[in-house]
């Protein structure tokens, strides 16, 4: 798409008044200081016109004998129907159209009838903007409301937009609220023209590329600045703020923008402080503390694979498969379309399983080996983190065994209690057994090769008839298990 470098400091006064082409405007114009001119007001000419203007609350009037209020537009030769807009102080002394110093940081606030021509994409010389739009179904047109604070730049006619350099310390200085609204129609695919509704950009370097350059598949955006390095002897923090749609970001290949993270959109410019806030409906890029020589803010996709699957269980159905079940992945941008899993044992083959949902089915495995597995998930990008590793475990069977089902009191010690476990699945379960009659404990015995002993104390158990219960907790990679006996003691 065609570059246009628009430098507004240097331009936007010839708007009050005149008309002018906006295409290509020089970087080293030099226009005259504005005049109260009411007639690019509504009701004085055809939209594009000033609806209403504020200075920190207060009403701008189209007679204000301080504040020129200008807006006016054409079509451009790309296509796009341009207005551009802006506040100057008429009373400010010297060649640049600016307000007073004074109103550094002081809230301004501009209501544009642009016409029949929808306000797609807005920039603006300003800090904090915010950019509202209204149709009005009767008459058919687009009234844009543009608030934000004025700020202090260098006069961008002192510089070079061919190089993008300026003075190292630049004494010219204005401040400024001004800007800019299109109805992007220049963008060659208009299947796509309203994907940009809601784009805004604003910012207080010099020189500033409008707009932006959105090239390549999936978009990417480029939006090169230029400033001195210092104004009046001190270095210049310069700042530009975006907001992307969220129908942009689908075609920048964020095919799910509800689910966007901070990592999503990766966002440079050299110098400075970058901080990415997803939002419902946009994207908010801000970048400050900007330090010049020529900057260049780079943004485009950043990771947006799904996040890890969480809460991941692996359960040994046969010897050859197991299931591994878990929570579904959170998106960051993209749909999760399917998951992944895979099975790992030191010195055997690793095996995989897909499939759209929990549970994923791995099979393939060996009969008798331990597995730990994990999961992952798929979007249309990629594919995410796996989750940690979790065991595969394999059911258990526990038996229980009395050297004799009788003994006398007093004589317990000859009763030898006898503990297996076994998998169904094959392998060799380890871990503790706990032998009790109810909540008291006979014995705790640690397996060795599945198997495990203890004897009972002399007139430990009165004469009776107990139920003894042999519980084994499980390991890693089994679950656990019990078995039953009944033991009499005689009197």
């Amino acid at each position: 798409m065609t570059k246009r470098t628009i430098v507004l400091a240097a331009t936007l006064v010839t708007l009050v008044g005149l008309s002018v082409p906006f295409v290509g405007a020089s970087a080293r114009a030099t226009p005259a200081r504005p005049d109260i001119f009411p007639s690019e007001w509504c009701g004085n000419q055809a939209p594009p016109c000033v609806v209403s203007a504020s200075r920190n609350g207060v009403a701008i009037t189209e007679n204000d004998p301080t504040y020129a209020v200008s807006a006016a537009g054409s079509p451009q030769s790309d296509g796009e129907f341009l207005t551009q807009w802006g506040i100057a102080d008429a009373q400010a002394a010297g060649s640049f159209a600016t307000l007073a110093p004074g109103d550094v940081g002081v809230p301004f606030s501009i209501t544009v009838d642009v016409g029949a021509h929808p306000p797609r994409v807005a920039d603006e010389y300003a800090g904090g903007a915010s950019v509202t739009d209204t149709f009005d179904s009767v008459a058919g047109t687009w009234d844009v409301t543009v608030s934000g604070t004025a700020v202090e730049q260098g006069v961008n006619a002192d510089c070079n937009a061919t190089t993008w350099t300026c003075p190292q310390n630049e004494t010219n200085t204005i401040v400024a609220f001004q800007g800019e609204i299109g109805d992007w129609q220049q963008w060659s695919d208009s299947a796509q023209w309203n994907d940009f509704a809601g784009l805004d950009q604003w910012t207080n370097a010099e020189l500033t590329e409008i707009p932006p350059q959105i090239t390549g598949n999936p978009l990417t955006i480029s939006e090169e600045l230029g400033n001195s390095h210092e104004l009046n002897g001190q270095v210049f923090e310069g700042f530009w703020y975006g907001v992307l749609p969220n129908a942009f970001l689908v075609d920048m290949g964020i095919n799910d923008p509800s689910t966007l993270t901070s990592a999503g959109i990766s966002a440079s410019v050299g110098t400075g402080t970058v901080t990415v806030t997803p939002g419902p409906t946009s994207t908010k890029i801000a970048i400050t503390g900007i330090t010049f020589s020529p900057r260049i803010v780079h943004i485009k996709r950043g990771s947006i694979t799904p996040n890890a699957p969480t809460g991941l269980t692996g359960r040994r159905a046969s010897a050859t498969v197991a299931y591994l079940t878990f929570h579904a992945a959170r998106p960051r941008g993209s749909y999760v379309r399917s998951y992944q899993g895979r099975c790992v044992a030191p010195h055997h083959p690793t095996r995989y399983g897909t499939g759209s949902g929990s549970p994923v089915k791995v099979t393939s495995l060996i009969r008798g080996v331990d597995y730990n597995c994990q999961v992952r998930a798929k979007a249309s990008v990629g594919y995410g983190p796996w989750s940690t590793l979790t065991a595969a475990r394999a059911a258990s069977v526990a038996s229980l065994t009395l050297s004799r089902s009788s003994v006398a009191y007093g004589h317990e010690n000859a009763e030898k209690l006898a503990v297996k476990v076994t998998s169904p699945l094959g392998g060799t379960p380890a871990g503790t057994v706990t032998i009790k009659i109810k909540s008291t404990v006979l014995c705790t015995l640690r397996l060795a090769d599945d198997t495990g002993s203890c004897t009972l104390s002399a007139k430990r158990l009165k004469p009776g008839t107990y139920s003894l219960t042999a519980s084994y907790g499980g390991s890693t990679y089994y679950t656990g298990t019990s078995a039953t006996k009944t033991l009499t003691v005689t009197g």
